[in-house]
């Protein structure tokens, strides 16, 4: 497990990213957020102010996103600022405002909570920043308040480990779910997990539902939960987690309870930290989606639409399946390529 943890570890260190265009920085330590910021704070000459708001970064799916928006800014001479509201949405809300006032011209957000964004994105509407909603999707009722948004095919993501549980597992099986139940994209997701049961098997009502756990899309919270439900349940064949640092907790507690081997863990990201699992074979399937390339992309929306160009309201970004037969096409360290 010392492996697993030294990889966990590296992937929650959080960037320190300097803007394109001043020398103004962001240092993120023990939960406080301190500028240094030099004279020239205004930005590239035409240039704009860029605000980024993840729900967290002490996840490397999201520091990846954020490499993607810092390689935007740079091409696109913006300014960024960024802040980690460490999974709190209370945080995270204080954290926009703190940007609205410094004058950001657009929001590239992923809320904590897609259903209690309604203030966060009434007050950005209100302020005249532009909002590109990416990632983790706003509910329908908040459309209006949005720009555009960015998401991957979630229902894909999560039919794509559902139709491997079919292929592997034509039977049945009894399936413990590890969610992340404020996210709608995970939501989504997990839907889309069973469809694609559904969808492959004879027999849909073979596949039962055990449990569902609460993992926080956490390593450290997963483990705790699916050591628990392992406990209670002698019977569970497959664990489909929402995210690759979810599954790493679920591979944690298999084999602390000996059963390595006997439970089919599935993940969701293609995250390096997936990756290196399905090639070390302690997970057997991970839905991949572009992380750089979205928070890239959502930038580049939020300049177009600055310069009063139109963009695609609601983009979906196509996901794929890697497995122990297709993982030597993978850069084992990557995330996505901007291509």
């Amino acid at each position: 497990m010392k492996k697993f943890l030294s990889v966990i570890l590296a992937g929650v260190m959080v960037l320190s990213v300097a803007a394109c265009s001043s020398s103004t920085t962001t240092e993120e330590t023990e939960g406080e957020t301190t500028e240094e910021t030099t004279e020239e704070t205004e930005g590239a000459e035409g240039g704009y102010t860029i605000g980024f708001s993840p729900y967290t970064l002490t996840n490397e799916y999201f520091t990846a996103v954020l490499d993607g928006v810092q390689t935007a800014c740079d091409e696109l001479g913006c300014e960024l600022i960024y802040f980690d509201p460490q999974n709190d949405p209370t945080q995270q809300a204080s954290q926009i405002d703190d940007m609205i006032a410094a004058g950001i011209d657009a929001l590239v957000y992923i809320p904590y909570d897609s259903a209690g964004a309604h203030t966060v994105l009434q007050t950005c509407k209100d302020a005249g920043v532009k909002v590109i909603n990416i990632d983790n999707v706003i509910t329908e009722d908040d459309y209006d308040l949005v720009d555009a948004i960015i998401a991957s095919d979630n229902t894909q993501l999560g039919y794509l480990s559902g139709q491997w549980v079919a292929e592997h597992h034509p039977d049945g099986a009894n399936i413990l779910i590890v969610h992340l139940q404020t996210a709608e994209s995970c939501i989504i997701n997990v839907d889309g997990f069973w469809q694609g049961i559904r969808d492959n098997v004879e027999n849909p009502d073979a596949f039962v539902e055990v449990q569902v756990v609460e993992g926080e899309g956490s390593t450290e919270t997963t483990f705790q939960v699916v050591s628990d439900a392992l406990q209670a349940h002698d019977n569970i064949d497959v664990i489909y987690a929402i995210n690759d640092t979810s599954a790493l907790g679920a591979v944690q507690a298999v084999a602390e309870a000996g059963l390595e081997g006997s439970i089919d863990i599935l993940g969701k990201d293609g995250a390096p930290i997936g990756k290196h699992a399905i090639a070390d074979g302690t997970m057997v399937q991970s839905s991949a989606q572009r992380p750089t390339y979205m928070g890239y992309t959502g930038v580049q929306y939020a300049v177009d639409l600055l310069n009063g160009e139109e963009v695609e309201f609601n983009t979906s970004i196509e996901s794929y399946s890697i497995t122990a037969d297709n993982i030597d096409d993978y850069d084992l360290d990557a995330w996505d390529t901007l291509e």
